[in-house]
């Protein structure tokens, strides 16, 4: 088995930005946390799936809108 010695981490730059230097008053530095549940399962998970797949599309499609409108 092959050993990781960590060299591609090495090549990353952040520029300085850390999970600690977020802005004041914003702790989680923008992130959210993923709902738990874990892995799909069952007859359902091709429509979750799907859903979440045209969530994201309608989201994008709006962002997409008001960076066109801000113009």
């Amino acid at each position: 088995m092959m050993q990781f010695d960590g060299s591609a981490a090495l090549k990353l730059d952040f520029g300085g930005m850390t999970t600690t230097s977020a802005p004041a008053g914003t702790r989680r530095g923008g992130l959210r946390l993923a709902a738990p549940g874990g892995p799909l399962r069952g007859p359902d998970k091709y429509k979750v799936l799907e859903h979440r797949r045209r969530q994201a599309q309608m989201k994008a499609r709006h962002l997409l809108n008001l960076m066109e409108e801000a113009r």
